[in-house]
């Protein structure tokens, strides 16, 4: 199991191909922007908080975006 392990949590999540929003973005593309946008940076923070922020995006990114499929098929 991956707990305490923010490196192996985001290998778990991983998909290929990464699935794409309505704006044709990744969910490591919306991570991306979401780092530009708040300054958040592995050398600011440190890879451990680095890379819990990055698994925790991406969980919940693809949780939102799973939801939406199941609705956008009924």
């Amino acid at each position: 199991m991956c707990y305490e392990n923010p490196d192996e949590l985001f290998r778990t999540t991983r998909r290929d191909p990464w699935p794409r929003n309505e704006l044709g973005h990744t969910p490591l593309d919306d991570f991306d922007h979401f780092c530009a946008f708040s300054g958040l940076t592995e050398t600011g923070v440190g890879h451990g908080a680095f890379a819990w922020a990055k698994a925790s995006f991406v969980s919940a990114w693809l949780s939102r975006h799973d939801i939406g499929e199941k609705y956008q098929r009924q």
